[in-house]
């Protein structure tokens, strides 16, 4: 990809995309969208009116606010004059945010009116809202003909920063990624080597434009081939936005895939016993066809008979509730459970596992769309280097890496040797084929107190899988045994609980024996095929659901660890205390 900086991307693209539809979002009548030419305006407008107000290269300016039309002119604006896109977490709270601002220096901030403004009461750099009908707006300057005449903008080069991006801080203050428009150019180049994407896709994007993730995958890359971009209202929308928008492809943590799977499993259990049948052999053909396909064949004679009428009666209807046009799921921010990667699959719905971090640009590997190993997340993208050193974890080189943590040294020198190689904190296997397996996070592996070593994410996703299970996390370290924090969906346990008990479920279940004694053998049935060691001993149930606003979860879904322990640490001890009385 020959092009100079991020912002080349858009503004240097093929003169046939002018009139292509590239930016939408949800209006007063319907989905309204902008295209290619006019969004290239709108961007060198804004870069005008930013260096009028005295933004220059190098200087930081944050972005608030969720993910819109508005954000991605923002940021590319800011791209184009040489200066450095801040993006914060609209799910933050306001010290959250300001940590960021002011830990990265900013001189101005771009943000969205309302809840989110609010947050920036007390900011004392200027702000500006993206959109509204009062006072200066990021979308009246767009808007403003006064802002086409050129001025003279300092040439930007791959070697400059482009962008700070604040790790979540899953054990931690976060820190401010530093990435140069070499290293996402180079992770677009990769990803579209990797990522099989055409100028006649479009992306409905959901997670936040803030996380590298969305910003290279849901963001760049799709600019860089000229696919559109739709923006859903909020993740809650989905449902009825992906219907409207018929995505051709999206990009997602595994939260999404795992809420299809247990709301298709939800059903069936309902279901009169000829449906389950039709299902589980609409499943069996599916991915037989699935793995046919794989080495370059094909399913025949009645099996391929079958198969067309099994999908039309059974998948189908599944993929008419995704638009009818999806042909690629992305996963990625964390490990996907390999029986939900197959079911999609069967069911016609490529989902293509892969892995990366934001040190990276983020992505490192991905399953290709043709050669998918649902157990891993897929061999190196073009231009990366992996190799693990002696105690497992997995070691990257290229020149996605970043060139290190803003202002911290210290911490940079902890994860970046001098020759370039980043450590990632996690633990993997590579097969012969050079395919990854992410096994655990290195810092968040559990020792126990009998020197035994547990990768909690390996016995979480087993346990997450159960459709009466919203979220559990795995306890044990320098403890005896393990133990887990779960959060029930309380319909499912309900149904599940009525199902085969013939009873409903009693008012106090989460203090009730004979409901955690029958989740406790779920669990231990769901975990038989690991050792004895990574066997649940006990649990106890929370209260509510882990989640962003609380402060417990990542941007891209992951627990926070320390701050999910600090906040139940009394059921933890309890709950070993009564171990020991036993």
């Amino acid at each position: 990809m020959q092009v100079a900086c991020l912002s080349d991307l858009l503004l240097h693209a093929p003169q046939q995309w002018a009139e292509r539809e590239l930016l939408g979002s949800r209006g007063r009548h319907g989905w309204e969208w902008l295209g290619h030419a006019e969004t290239v305006r709108r961007v060198l407008r804004v870069a005008r009116w930013m260096h009028s107000v005295g933004i220059r290269h190098g200087d930081r300016v944050g972005i608030l606010g969720h993910n819109s039309p508005q954000w991605c002119i923002a940021d590319f604006a800011i791209l184009h004059i040489g200066a450095v896109t801040v993006p914060a977490y609209f799910t933050d709270p306001p010290e959250a945010v300001r940590f960021v601002f002011e830990d990265a220096g900013c001189k101005l901030i771009l943000v969205e009116p309302g809840e989110q403004q609010s947050k920036l009461d007390a900011s004392k750099v200027p702000v500006f809202c993206l959109r509204g009908e009062e006072g200066i707006t990021l979308h009246k300057i767009s808007s403003n003909a006064m802002f086409d005449i050129p001025c003279d903008l300092p040439a930007v080069g791959r070697g400059d920063l482009a962008t700070l991006i604040y790790t979540s801080g899953t054990t931690g203050e976060p820190k401010g990624v530093m990435l140069t428009h070499g290293n996402m150019l180079s992770d677009v180049a990769a990803g579209l080597g990797g990522i099989p994407v055409y100028e006649s896709d479009t992306f409905l994007s959901f997670l936040p434009v803030s996380h590298a993730f969305e910003r290279t995958v849901g963001h760049f890359l799709p600019v860089a081939c000229g696919a559109g971009i739709a923006y859903a209202e909020d993740v809650t929308t989905l449902l009825r936005d992906i219907p409207e928008v018929r995505p051709t492809v999206m990009i997602s943590v595994p939260r999404l895939y795992e809420k299809i799977y247990a709301g298709v499993q939800d059903k069936l259990m309902h279901a009169p016993r000829i449906k389950q049948k039709l299902f589980a052999s609409a499943q069996q053909l599916g991915l037989k066809r699935f793995e046919s396909r794989l080495e370059g064949d094909d399913l025949h004679g009645m099996d391929a008979f079958r198969f067309r009428i099994l999908d039309h009666l059974v998948h189908a209807r599944i993929r008419a509730k995704m638009g009818g046009r999806l042909r690629l799921f992305v996963s990625g921010g964390a490990a996907l459970h390999p029986d939900i990667a197959r079911f999609l699959l069967a069911a016609g719905l490529p989902v293509c596992p892969g892995y990366g971090l934001s040190e990276t640009s983020p992505v490192l590997t991905v399953n290709p769309e043709r050669r998918i190993k649902p157990e891993t997340v897929g061999p190196a993208l073009p231009g990366v280097q992996l190799r693990l050193a002696d105690d497992g974890e997995l070691l990257a080189r290229g020149e996605m890496v970043m060139q290190g943590y803003w202002h911290r040294p210290e911490e940079t020198s902890a994860v970046l040797e001098a020759d370039g190689w980043l450590h990632t904190g996690d633990i993997a296997e590579m097969d012969s084929e050079g395919y990854v397996r992410i096994v655990d996070r290195k810092k968040e592996l559990l020792v126990l107190s009998n020197g035994e070593k547990v990768p909690p994410a390996r016995v979480e996703k087993r346990l997450a899988i159960d459709p009466v299970i919203l979220q559990v996390m795995v306890i044990g370290d320098q403890r005896p045994y393990l133990t887990a924090l779960v959060v029930a969906d309380e319909g499912g346990l309900g149904r599940h609980w009525q199902k085969e008990k013939g009873r409903e479920l009693p008012s106090d279940w989460r203090q009730n024996k004979a409901v955690k004694g029958w989740l406790l053998e779920r669990m231990h049935a769901a975990c038989d095929v690991l050792p004895s060691y990574m066997q649940v001993r006990n649990f106890v149930f929370v209260d509510s659901e882990w989640t962003q606003a609380s402060g417990m979860l990542t941007p891209t879904l992951k627990f926070k660890r320390r701050s999910i322990m600090q906040r139940h640490q009394a059921d933890i001890d309890a709950v070993y205390a009564a171990g020991e009385k036993a």
